[in-house]
């Protein structure tokens, strides 16, 4: 059903006040910051049209309205104000994330303490790619008989590098197999399909000379381990005691925001780049009064990356959504010049 311009402005006044006190709205409140308001009664009678419409509802009898999920949506879908992203904010942005500091490993974690810093609220930046990044390359360099160092390198280009001591000296042939099996079982290989069972089907193809080649496979093993876990990073976790959460309330908060399985289920299937989650909206019953602002950013050319902030319902929107899609979009902007460089190289 089409809202009428009075209930629009009704439900955009509710929701704005109730962000900015955290009370209920009744009638009262509506007469004095409405512009041309129409008597209480026929305010009461609008609320009521909305709450049967799903936008408000009644904490208690005596009470004023609130808005819901519903009417959060519709606001910011339709009815808020976007503000530009503030000067000074933009300015911290683009220094914080500069060509110098666009490391990919730490790019996220550092985007993710600067949108904490603006917001106050704690901030996640995580891959929610299916598959995640794959191996890009695997580098062997022999550094003396019985020694050598492997670098691994990600399709979103991350890396990781080992020192690597050999059982046995470091010959031709040796490196020669290594380089084959990496070629054959690993070069394109999502990371999270290189799990342990896949390393001891290795280890069981390796034939005769898997001895010699375990040092090698395990290392290599260990370093896909640690970019397969180093998918989500977590920035300003204090602010959950800020902004009204128990203690055991935000700890399960923070556990539930470390597993990819969580975000893949609530971000992973959001088709927008940039969108609100609302919590009740999920299956997860700890997250029933808070939201999740977040945007999209690419890792390359099959892997997405997300940073967002997550609060209780009741925030900033108009101020909050400017500045997470822009830090998205320098992210972008960061990943994607890295990464033809890389190709270049």
């Amino acid at each position: 059903m089409e809202l009428s311009e009075r209930r629009k402005a009704i439900l955009s006044a509710i929701v704005k006040t109730h962000i900015a006190s955290g009370e209920p709205i009744g009638s009262k409140i509506l007469c004095e910051i409405l512009e041309n308001a129409p008597s209480s009664a026929t305010l009461r009678n609008e609320m009521s049209k909305l709450s049967d419409m799903g936008f408000l509802e009644q904490p208690h009898t005596s009470a004023g309205r609130i808005p819901t999920a519903l009417g959060y949506r519709l606001y910011i879908e339709t009815l808020m104000h976007r503000d530009e992203i503030n000067a000074e904010h933009k300015q911290y942005i683009d220094s914080a994330l500069s060509p110098s500091n666009c490391d990919p490993e730490k790019l996220p974690s550092v985007a993710g303490k600067v949108l904490s810093d603006i917001t106050g609220l704690p901030s996640l930046a995580a891959n929610i790619s299916l598959n995640g990044p794959a191996v890009k390359r695997v580098e062997l360099f022999r550094m003396g008989s019985r020694s050598a160092m492997l670098v691994l390198i990600t399709t979103d280009g991350r890396s990781r590098s080992r020192l690597v001591h050999m059982p046995t000296e470091l010959d031709t042939s040796l490196i020669a197999s290594f380089d084959s099996l990496v070629r054959d079982r690993i070069i394109k290989k999502s990371i999270e399909a290189l799990t342990p069972a896949m390393q001891q089907n290795i280890y069981i193809g390796a034939g005769a000379g898997v001895l010699r080649l375990m040092p090698l496979i395990s290392a290599l093993f260990d370093m896909i381990t640690d970019i397969a876990e180093a998918n989500v990073s977590l920035s300003g976790q204090a602010n959950l005691f800020s902004v009204g959460w128990q203690r055991e309330e935000a700890d399960k908060i923070l556990s539930l925001l470390h597993s990819k399985e969580m975000l893949m289920s609530i971000l992973g299937r959001q088709p927008s780049k940039l969108g609100v989650v609302f919590g009740r909206d999920t299956d997860y019953s700890i997250l029933g009064p808070s939201s999740l602002v977040f945007a999209k950013y690419n890792m390359g050319s099959k892997n997405t990356g997300c940073i967002g902030v997550i609060g209780p319902t009741r925030m900033s929107y108009e101020l909050i959504i400017p500045s997470i899609e822009y830090i998205a979009k320098r992210m972008d902007t960061l990943l994607s010049e890295t990464l033809k460089d890389m190709e270049g190289n």
